[in-house]
């Protein structure tokens, strides 16, 4: 259908509301709609016939106003989407999200409520629908006096004004309306000149744009500067929309979102965790976890609810298959016993804290590092289809290309080993063209490779337009044409021990000693000392470090967990003495390492 439909957006949105006059059989309308409507003698009616005729086959002559709302966020277009976040949030979880902001006041003729990254408008339906069911409150006065509107597209905030509409209408109210909805970015809310109706709020409620950091245009990044919660590493948009929420509020004001649940764990959310720790908000979370609630979208996400007033304690619950249930029992959390810079470990919390408390944290007890970024796996790593004692051969495209020997290195993807595959197995070659000087990685210049290693400097400028589009086209300003995109894990220790970035079983890790193995993909604890090493090993695929990664790590979906640093740093790793390592070194069976360990983990 989309491919079939006009991408202008005043035409789409006269197809839409046409199909609902059509099917809801609507005789009655004001002059807004009226000029959405397509008539027989439009020129637009064969595009409106187009649609009917799929929709007839499709739909069974039914159109209901959700289905106006998921129709509009379809239709934005992904180059929109991408910069703007925007994302349809399911009427199950709008639903829920305003029975805990709505259901316990006794104000709802005179409450003011705001959706501050609105889109086409679901929350603030399903609020006025609300209000009116509850007070009997016309619709007219309701977007006068009740709901608040903002978003940066003006398409959004005209489809807001045709689903508003349409409901009223479809209720019997078919007078023109006046509306509280405000076409600008949210972050101009620290810039003067903001418009005061659009603040002291009772209620602010949403889905705040789901935005990484490297998606976000540069005068977006600019503005996020403004906000103090934006201060910890390159910010997603989603983060300011808290503090701009809390401050749009009134005191004893409530907040309900559904957003990321990233911010538990990130660094880039530590500013935030301390916001909310700093003032004391009271907070609750219904964590979802591993559970993807938009469908088709790899994104991980919680309700999250909070009155503007200080009682130092949050409430999580974590409800990993997004059920939903009406009654639910919160684990209490005191403030005083988070870090902000840690992270927040809130699913199991006593156990959590209880492991972390346990003698050195990981991160300080070994160092780790990821793989090489390359930018171009497919260029510089590659299996031999044979091999002689001067080159390694590579096939791409048809073509053989040699490459001499002294210039590849061994190298391997660690996150294969969430496999039962064999070292060997997982073992590939990659173009290094490096050296190691005085323990930092020199690149070859291109006289000495052309003198040196003439093959593969060939292979390389044959793939030399791949590589300049690295980086989004920045491959081109690379010092060296042929260099790797990151210097990251150039240079590894002796020994490391290889294990995977995320797992869905308790973890096998390899320990290899070799100068000359190098690492792309997974992760790997390095060092010189093998003892401490296999020290390491023991713990890490024990049972007790795989029930502390599923409770606390960030969740994947098929039941996968990070074991990216953020997510595991802070596990403990108890002070042996030489007697206690060797017991533990000693023991081969699983339960009976597991059963030795408990006792230092309490």
């Amino acid at each position: 259908m989309k491919r079939n439909l006009t991408q202008e957006p005043f035409l789409i949105n006269r197809i839409f509301v046409s199909l609902f006059i059509i099917y809801n059989k609507v005789s009655t309308y004001n002059s807004f709609i009226s000029r959405y409507i397509i008539r027989n003698d439009d020129e637009d009616y064969e595009e409106l016939k187009k649609v009917i005729d799929y929709f007839d086959k499709q739909l069974l002559g039914q159109l209901i106003l959700e289905d106006m709302i998921k129709l509009f966020e379809f239709v934005i277009s992904p180059s929109d989407r991408v910069v703007t976040g925007a994302i349809y949030t399911p009427d199950n979880i709008r639903k829920r999200i305003l029975e805990n902001c709505l259901g316990n006041r006794q104000d709802l003729s005179s409450v003011r409520v705001a959706d501050i990254a609105c889109g086409c408008g679901g929350f603030l339906m399903d609020v006025a629908k609300y209000i009116h069911k509850k007070t009997g409150k016309s619709y007219h006065r309701i977007y006068q006096e009740n709901i608040y509107g903002i978003d940066i597209q003006s398409f959004s905030i005209e489809r807001c004004k045709i689903l508003l509409n349409l409901l009223a209408i479809s209720e019997g109210e078919s007078i023109d309306f006046e509306f509280n909805l405000l076409n600008t970015d949210t972050l101009n809310f620290h810039m003067k000149g903001w418009n005061p109706s659009f603040r002291n709020f009772d209620v602010v409620v949403g889905n705040p744009p789901y935005v990484c950091g490297r998606n976000m245009e540069d005068g977006t990044k600019e503005k996020t500067k403004m906000y103090d919660v934006c201060y910890s590493g390159s910010t997603d948009l989603y983060i300011p929309f808290f503090q701009i929420a809390v401050e749009m509020l009134k005191v004893d004001g409530v907040m309900g979102y559904i957003t990321m649940n990233s911010f538990l764990k990130s660094l880039n959310a530590r500013e935030l965790r301390k916001f909310f720790m700093d003032n004391g908000f009271e907070i609750k979370i219904i964590d979802f976890r591993g559970h993807q609630i938009f469908q088709g979208k790899s994104t991980y996400t919680c309700l999250f609810f909070l009155r503007k007033t200080q009682t130092g304690m949050l409430h999580y619950y974590c409800d990993e298959k997004a059920e939903l249930k009406n009654q639910v029992k919160f684990s209490a959390i005191q403030y005083s016993m988070l870090d902000a810079d840690k992270g927040w470990n809130l699913n199991d919390y006593k156990i959590s804290n209880t492991i972390e408390s346990v003698g050195i944290p990981l991160a300080k007890y070994c160092q780790s590092r990821h793989g090489i970024a390359t930018l171009s796996n497919k260029t510089y790593i590659f299996s031999p289809i044979r091999e002689d004692d001067d080159f390694f051969y590579l096939e791409t495209s048809d073509v053989v290309y040699s490459i001499e020997r002294e210039i590849c290195k061994d190298i391997i993807n660690s996150n294969k080993l969430n496999s039962d595959k064999s070292l060997d197995d997982i073992k590939h070659k990659v173009i290094f063209p490096y050296q190691i000087l005085d323990g930092k990685a020199v690149l070859i210049d291109e006289d000495d490779m052309r003198r040196n290693f003439p093959m593969a400097f060939a292979y390389l400028a044959s793939q030399k337009e791949v590589l300049a589009g690295r980086d989004k086209g920045k491959g081109r300003d690379y010092p060296v044409w042929y260099a790797y995109g990151r210097t990251q894990s150039l240079i590894m220790p002796a020994v490391k021990m290889f294990f995977p970035k995320i797992a869905n079983k308790p973890l096998r890790c390899v320990i290899v000693n070799d100068p000359n193995l190098w690492l792309y993909n997974g992760m790997a604890f390095v060092g010189d000392d093998e003892r401490k090493m296999e020290v390491l090993q023991k713990i890490l695929e024990s049972r007790i470090f795989w029930n502390y990664v599923v409770a606390n790590s960030k969740p994947y979906s098929s039941g996968y967990y990070s074991l990216n640093g953020a997510n595991i740093k802070n596990f403990g790793i108890p002070y042996f003495t030489e007697n206690e390592e060797n017991d533990l070194l000693q023991l081969q069976n699983k339960d009976d390492i597991n059963e030795w360990l408990c006792r230092y983990y309490k």
